[in-house]
């Protein structure tokens, strides 16, 4: 290879890396990124209310939603989150334009009657929701959340907790993924995101 073919490969080269970079850097500064987590209206499901009626994930588009996925039997983080996400929903303004969903991981025990006994210890009118094992283990698929049985010690197939997704999944009036809520955020930033979810358009 001559000289000149190096060099005119090499301003080639040169010239690709900076076409790249400046759709990127555009591509960044107009901030087209890809969804990661999926849309309400991607998540197809037919699943049983608290109240014992069929909702669908159809549902649940039209007003901002807080969805945490747990289990009645959880014995600390679940009606900690869920006291929060009520207390929160409280102090929005519009707070009738917020909609919590406990969606559960644990479809065994979590009968809708059960559902119903538990979320009335809260307040914020929570939807419950369950159904079977494998319409469950397919929503939290879906979802892009995580959950495990995890068998108790001492061999009691009754008495067992459920390792899952902590967070709770925040999305817009037309269920578009807009964020998350973690287990160790602040209450006060927490709190924010609630309140940009409901003002948002």
């Amino acid at each position: 290879m001559t000289k000149t073919m190096r060099r005119n490969v090499m301003i080639f080269g040169f010239g690709l890396v900076a076409l790249i970079g400046g759709l990127l850097g555009d591509r960044y500064l107009r901030q087209e990124k890809p969804d990661i987590m999926p849309s309400l209206s991607s998540v197809s499901f037919e699943l049983i209310s608290h109240e014992g009626d069929m909702i669908t994930n159809q549902e649940l588009i039209g007003k901002a939603t807080a969805i945490y996925f747990g289990f009645t039997w959880c014995p600390d983080i679940c009606p900690t989150t869920l006291s929060q996400l009520a207390d929160m929903k409280a102090e929005l303004s519009n707070s009738d334009d917020l909609q919590l969903v406990f969606l559960t991981v644990d479809p065994v025990r979590d009968t809708p009657r059960q559902m119903a006994d538990y979320i009335s210890l809260f307040d914020g009118d929570i939807i419950g929701i369950t159904g079977d094992d494998k319409q469950i283990s397919d929503v939290v698929r879906r979802f892009g959340a995580f959950a495990q049985k995890v068998p108790s010690p001492d061999g009691d197939d009754d008495d067992y907790l459920v390792d899952h997704t902590a967070s709770v999944y925040l999305y817009d009036q037309k269920g578009r993924f807009k964020g998350t809520i973690s287990p160790a955020e602040p209450y006060e930033m927490a709190l924010a995101k609630m309140m940009r979810l409901t003002n948002s358009k």
